[in-house]
């Protein structure tokens, strides 16, 4: 059975290439829209991002499949590209993750990934993780590998703190039908490599501005044996900064010309968006494809 949109489809074509690919994390459905337009091949909805957008929480888990489900479906419905879906730890037991497969596929999702973590779940990058017995984690993948009835690519996820469990259970994922493991918050370019040599098959590593993980360069993280390289948090951070920076600024200024060389005009964004909308994919009569979109905006100093 196919996708509902190709995507699933698409993503696989990518993991089947030489290229490495390098995947953006986005929080809501504007920032993934810059994504696509920027031109990254793929994007990752972030279950942190959305859980700090959406509802204002940190990434303890209390994100439900509903709305990571109605998120997506309005993700996928805005862009042209695949989109890579955290479930989490799969929303409960073997039950609720046949569900979260149902759903995300459903919603349009290339891919999803389902980790390893107990409830409540902690950011992959945080020091007080606990996972699964691996058998329970197994029972789970098993169960998600079956659920399928698109090409929807699952990616197992091991937040083990100890490398060698963690390389020991990326190889129990692989060999049990993981279309790509991910073993999260390496710290060490040892670890790092390690991790390159021993574990078959595509992998993932992820970085955050300020994590565990050294920020090597894609083509060096592809040298080591990595197909994706996730970037989890960059929209999140930058539009966070980008906000109480300009903010703090017209609240002292109390002249909204102050933020100018930092925001996109009326006449840009509504070009933007109202582009975007009448081309998104699955508008009737129109071409596919990324709409045109305006330029960056100037950067020249305000008026004074």
């Amino acid at each position: 059975m196919q996708s509902t949109n190709g995507m699933a489809e698409r993503f696989r074509q990518l993991l089947g290439s030489p290229e490495p690919i390098q995947l953006p994390g986005c929080h809501d459905v504007l920032s993934a829209m810059i994504l696509d337009r920027v031109g990254f091949p793929a994007i990752f909805m972030s279950g942190y991002g959305i859980a700090a957008s959406l509802l204002g929480n940190p990434d303890i888990g209390l994100t439900s499949l509903v709305e990571t489900a109605s998120v997506t479906r309005n993700i996928t419905r805005a862009i042209h590209v695949p989109l890579v879906v955290d479930a989490d730890n799969g929303y409960g037991n073997e039950d609720n993750v046949l569900r979260t497969v149902q759903e995300l596929e459903c919603s349009g999702a290339a891919a999803m990934i389902l980790e390893d973590q107990v409830f409540p779940k902690r950011c992959g990058h945080a020091a007080s993780k606990s996972v699964l017995p691996i058998e329970q984690y197994m029972r789970k993948l098993e169960c998600a590998l079956a659920a399928r009835q698109t090409p929807m690519v699952i990616v197992a996820r091991t937040d083990s703190l100890k490398i060698d469990e963690g390389i020991a259970r990326a190889k129990r994922f692989h060999a049990a039908g993981a279309d790509v493991v991910l073993i999260d918050g390496l710290s060490s370019l040892e670890a790092l490599k390690r991790v390159g040599d021993e574990v078959p098959g595509h992998k993932v590593i992820n970085l955050i501005h300020g994590g565990k993980t050294p920020l090597l360069a894609s083509d060096r993280l592809h040298e080591l044996g990595f197909k994706i390289v996730l970037y989890s948090t960059p929209t999140l951070y930058a539009a966070t900064l980008a906000m109480v920076n300009t903010m703090t600024l017209l609240r002292e200024t109390r002249q909204l010309s102050s933020i100018s060389r930092d925001s996109f005009s009326f006449g840009d964004f509504q070009q933007f968006i109202e582009s975007w909308y009448v081309q998104r994919p699955g508008s009737s009569g129109l071409a596919e494809g990324r709409p045109p979109v305006p330029d960056v905006p100037s950067r020249s100093p305000p008026p004074c």
